[in-house]
């Protein structure tokens, strides 16, 4: 065989390993290219780049642009050229992906592989190219799962907490609006999915109220919703945005006919920083609209200023007041009543007090709801009990006398069936008698009528502890109903007290009052004295006991254990 038949059989050879190559490329749907220094590529795999309508074995790049769908073209242009600046001095790897147009005018995704080679002066790039359609398809699937509310087709709280991070990340002034319709559970539960549905559709309606600015809405949770408003807004223009919504939720459902689902808070978080996590804001924005659902008077808060301290204030002692009971650190005080006549000093009052480190002194009127929705008014309620018998013990001790403590007790409490029989096991393991203890309920015993609640009340009592109805005079009470009870003692609130220095009819219900209770043996203590004027009042009118700063504030343990009328007090010579 001559040299010429040699060379001819070998060039047959690399031309069928090159067709067996392409069957094989072709075989396994990717597509093999080569691009030179002029830009001009070569195509080896003919069936996968005829679906693009690439009948050649070569293209230029630009040809292969105007193949990119629009919004890919001028990103991808850039990453190349980014590519060639760095293969100039070094062999690199690079993925794209990006969307092309086939013959029958449809994009699919397709992902590019390139390795760039430097070879002397010279340098090229090779590739290949697989459609991966399927995979970006069941991207979306999964993104639809993970971003998306099944039941409503609202962006999640997942999608919420990645737009929110792309919003700092962009540094664009943004605010969190929060809306919570109360009771959208139970409308689920009771009247199925159609009703939520029709709430969903109204608080959308509403939204349309924030004029012209891109918004969009998601579904936190069932009951929760949120909207991320772009821009840079005012407090005042804030409010009056969110009444708006508000206003126009309630009118839409009125004007639907429904009577459901009327009750709506909304919290608002302006402006946030940077400086916050996705997860903080929202928990911010949820807090403060649970806040405002908890106002009488607006159902809208802004979380800044005065309003982001009680805020935080309101679910610190959400938060701590398990912890404070756990440690024991809340702190009683006790205050002085003293005897009408004399001026000596008859029991004390335990007040249960809470200082924190971080907000300071918590008032009762702050933590004791929290304890009751919370269920610790139990736990607490016994903490102050087993304290006032502690006290009850050292104040006879170091006085040789025996003194009453009047404990508050809460309507929970008493419903509580194991309550009587818990306090008494804390009093006679302190020693203390049971008539050294008076019980204040409220006036809610007698205006609801709970017939478990008066069984409490007589098994109290038979057990020998005083019964008192506090704050009388802040509710309804009925004078036939409170007098059927085994009541010892009755305490006129401090408001209706201050009132009767003005008001003449009060003035002669009161004194009404106090003749009906020494007729019936019980006892009626003033609370609120505050002047000496209010003291000379209520002595003549007859009261049997008074209370209030102006006689003594609440006392330290320590203090109130040797509290008594000699003590060198500025009030003791009435």
């Amino acid at each position: 065989m001559n040299n010429d038949e040699s060379d001819l059989k070998y060039e047959l050879a690399d031309v069928t390993h090159y067709q067996r190559l392409v069957q094989f490329l072709d075989i396994v749907s990717e597509g093999l290219f080569h691009m030179d220094n002029s830009q001009t590529i070569t195509l080896y795999t003919p069936e996968f780049y005829s679906q693009f309508g690439i009948n050649s074995s070569t293209i230029t790049l630009d040809d292969w642009f105007n193949l990119i769908h629009p919004l890919d073209r001028e990103p991808l242009r850039q990453r190349i050229k980014h590519h060639m600046l760095i293969s100039e001095s070094q062999d690199t790897h690079r993925k794209n992906e990006f969307r092309m147009r086939k013959t029958n005018g449809q994009y699919t995704w397709v992902e590019a592989s390139v390795i760039s080679k430097s070879n002397h002066c010279d340098g090229f790039y090779i590739g290949r190219h697989r459609d991966i359609s399927d995979q970006k398809l069941m991207e979306s699937y999964l993104r639809q799962a993970a971003f998306y509310d099944n039941a409503s087709g609202m962006s999640n709280r997942v999608k919420l907490i990645t737009d929110i991070e792309l919003a700092q990340k962009e540094a664009v002034h943004t605010t969190l609006i929060y809306f919570q319709i109360e009771d959208i559970r139970s409308y689920l539960n009771q009247y199925g999915v159609e009703v939520a549905q029709h709430l969903i559709h109204h608080l959308m309606s509403a939204v349309q109220a924030i004029p012209n600015h891109l918004t969009e809405c998601y579904r936190v949770r069932s009951d929760d919703f949120a909207v991320l408003l772009s821009g840079e807004f005012s407090q005042d223009e804030l409010m009056t945005m969110c009444c708006n919504i508000y206003s126009k939720y309630l009118s839409s459902m009125k004007e639907d006919g429904h009577l459901y689902g009327d009750h709506m808070s909304i919290g608002v978080y302006p402006n946030f920083s940077e400086d916050v996590n996705a997860e903080q804001i929202i928990n911010i924005a949820s807090r403060t609209c649970q806040f405002a659902s908890e106002q009488n008077k607006s159902k809208v808060e802004i979380y800044s200023g005065k309003t982001g301290y009680k805020v935080d204030r309101f679910f610190f002692i959400e938060r701590g007041l398990k912890e404070a009971l756990n440690r024991r650190s809340l702190n009683v005080k006790f205050q002085p009543i003293v005897k009408s006549e004399t001026g000596a000093v008859a029991s004390f009052e335990a007040l249960v007090r809470w200082r924190t480190q971080e907000f300071g002194e918590i008032y009762p009127d702050e933590f004791i709801p929290v304890a009751e929705k919370k269920g610790l008014i139990g736990e607490l309620g016994y903490q102050v009990f087993a304290k006032a018998c502690e006290f009850i013990s050292q104040y006879n001790i170091n006085n040789q006398v025996t003194t009453r403590v009047n404990v508050n007790v809460s309507v929970l409490q008493l419903l509580d069936r194991s309550f009587p029989e818990q306090i008494k096991a804390i009093a006679d393991e302190a020693g203390i008698p049971s008539h050294s203890i008076v019980l204040e309920l409220t006036e809610t015993v007698i205006l609801d009528g709970n017939k478990n609640a008066l069984q409490q009340l007589r098994c109290l009592s038979d057990m020998g502890f005083q019964l008192a109805l506090d704050d009388f005079g802040t509710g309804f009470s009925s004078i036939n109903s409170f007098f059927d009870l085994p009541i010892n003692q009755i305490k006129i609130d401090r408001t209706m007290a201050c009132k009767t220095m003005e008001n003449d009819d009060l003035n002669n219900y009161l004194e009404f009052i106090i003749r009906m209770c020494q007729q019936k043996s019980i006892a009626v203590v003033i609370e609120g004295i505050e002047n000496s004027e209010m003291y000379k009042k209520f002595q003549r009118m007859g009261a049997s006991y008074l209370q209030g700063y102006w006689l003594s504030k609440p006392l330290s343990l320590a203090s109130a254990s040797h509290y008594t009328l000699s003590s060198d007090s500025p009030n003791t010579t009435i």
